[in-house]
């Protein structure tokens, strides 16, 4: 195997044909922990790249600022194994589900959603 290649998934899956028409080509994918169900990050998939999902097991997304498909991991992190797709009503978004063995989020966070927005005070009037 190639240095940085991903390895096969433990799973494959069957792929649909996603409606890539409503978005220029892409659709998005919600990247979920299998078992806690906490959002870890939202991406876009192209028909190569959801292809290729689908037949390794291993999550790779189109990269819009690459202008390219892109292998979660190839630049030496962990690579994401899917457990399970979903695709919903309109087949133009898919929610991938991963038991996740590092951070997902390029800034060392398990998930890419850690900024959270503190509440603001509520001005009462009189």
């Amino acid at each position: 195997m190639a240095k940085n290649q991903p390895p096969p998934g433990s799973h494959q899956f069957e792929p649909i044909d996603l409606d890539f028409d409503k978005m220029n080509g892409v659709v998005p994918y919600i990247l979920q922990h299998a078992y806690t169900g906490e959002i870890l990050m939202l991406g876009v998939l192209n028909d190569e790249s959801w292809r290729r999902t689908c037949e390794t097991g291993i999550l790779t997304s189109y990269r819009r600022t690459l202008g390219r498909v892109w292998t979660m991991g190839e630049d030496g992190g962990q690579f994401i194994k899917v457990t399970r797709v979903k695709v919903d009503c309109d087949d133009d978004t898919v929610l991938f589900e991963t038991i996740p063995e590092a951070p997902v989020c390029g800034h060392g966070q398990l998930t890419c959603f850690f900024n959270e927005l503190p509440v603001k005070e509520a001005h009462g009037g009189k």
